[in-house]
């Protein structure tokens, strides 16, 4: 019986660039007909265009061709270990509907797992896009991988193959905002990562902006590692000291020197907003965590299918 490779696509108003994918998913899988069997699955994201009727389409000439439509838009990494679930593949592949994940890189995906590496993905050298967006992401990378638990590789997005082994995990993961690439990765299995350039889009628009990749940003550093918690705690502890000190040293000045009070007013109510600035981030922090606590005890998997191509 052959093996089958998965191909998990997480879409949302994408109906310029589907066929156009599957044709090219085709010419690449042309060469492994004979060794390989395979299954291509959409996960839309409540798309408001045609996607899903492109999809349906393909689906009456091609029965590999699978589309999960949701009633609400889970955000991408939600959608992608959903599309893992209902993938059935001895390997997934991951990759964005727009080709700025380059198609060509899975035949040396393919190689590599043939050589035994259970997890292979792409690493992004140079990507044509903003300026400022892309400081920012390698600015995003580095900083997770410093407060990170395990050490993580930069520049990694989730254009990647994992084999069934790390399928089998991900089918069993119940929280609501997981940093999908770095939950991967730290699993430790034999991993390899490849170089390439990520490209425009070839049609369409992009679902993310600025604030969206901040705010994306924020909920994964706070979703993989609990460094800012303890990095608030630190913070506390010396803030906390320092107005010890303070407050000694005013103290004493008071005794020896009674008039000096007025003279000492603005230093005062200097560190008093300062605290009072610190400890309403750092309290923001903690909220984050307590937030996600609470989806998390919550126990509802917010997945409705709504109607399904398979």
């Amino acid at each position: 019986m052959k093996k089958i490779i998965s191909f998990c696509i997480p879409i949302l108003n994408e109906e310029e660039n589907i066929r156009p994918l599957y044709e090219e998913l085709i010419k690449i899988l042309e060469k492994y007909k004979n060794v390989y069997s395979y299954e291509i699955i959409f996960t839309d994201n409540k798309s408001t265009d045609n996607s899903y009727k492109i999809i349906q389409e393909i689906n009456s000439i091609d029965k590999n061709v699978k589309c999960y439509s949701f009633s609400n838009n889970m955000g991408k990494e939600r959608s992608l270990i959903n599309a893992y679930k209902f993938s059935s593949g001895d390997a997934a592949i991951q990759l964005d509907c727009d080709f700025q994940d380059p198609p060509e890189l899975i035949d040396n995906f393919i190689k590599k797992w043939e050589e035994g590496y259970e997890y292979v993905y792409a690493i992004r050298k140079n990507r044509k896009e903003n300026f400022l967006i892309k400081n920012l992401r390698k600015i995003f990378y580095r900083l997770i991988n410093f407060l990170s638990h395990a050490e993580l590789k930069n520049d990694v997005g989730d254009f990647s193959l994992v084999d069934k082994k790390i399928i089998e995990i991900l089918k069993s993961i119940d929280e609501r905002d997981t940093y999908l690439r770095g939950f991967i990765y730290s699993l430790g299995f034999k991993s390899f990562g490849i170089e390439h350039t990520r490209n425009d889009r070839i049609a369409g628009n992009t679902k993310f902006n600025f604030f969206k990749y901040v705010s994306e940003s924020f909920k994964h550093i706070t979703n993989h590692t609990i460094a800012p918690l303890r990095i608030a705690t630190l913070f506390g502890l010396i803030i906390s000291f320092f107005s010890f000190i303070g407050f000694v040293y005013y103290f004493i000045q008071k005794i020896f020197d009674p008039t000096s009070s007025p003279q000492g007013f603005t230093t005062l109510v200097f560190l008093m907003l300062l605290i009072l600035a610190l400890n309403s981030i750092f309290i923001g922090i903690i909220g984050e965590y307590v937030g996600k606590i609470y989806n998390q005890l919550k126990k509802f998997d917010k997945t409705v299918i709504i109607k399904k191509i398979d």
